[in-house]
């Protein structure tokens, strides 16, 4: 019997992941997301995710920033956090087909 092959994951699916994980907890780093929604390449997914010109996107997220501590302790360092703002509007159809 041969393995399952793996199912094909569209961007617009992995955004809505990603989406409903900063939904449930704000101010996540890329390490903790990509940790849970299992993008691939979760750099690309979130920058994608803002873009109005793509099917499915148009996501709102804030940027900002966390302080971690490293080297034991002795040293912070600052890594970049995301929040969901809003997801994609619904356009309103501009032609009426009735």
């Amino acid at each position: 019997m041969t393995p399952a092959k793996p199912q094909e994951d569209t961007r617009p699916e992995q955004a809505a992941r990603v989406a409903d994980f900063l939904e449930k907890n704000p101010a996540s780093t890329q390490k903790e997301i990509d940790a849970v929604c299992d993008t691939g390449c979760i750099s690309k997914v979130l920058s994608e995710m803002v873009r109005t010109d793509l099917y499915g996107m148009g996501y709102g997220i804030a940027r900002g920033w966390r302080q971690i501590p490293c080297a034991g302790g002795t040293h912070v360092r600052e890594v970049r956090t995301y929040t969901l703002l809003h997801r994609p509007r619904a356009q309103p159809d501009l032609f009426n087909t009735e």
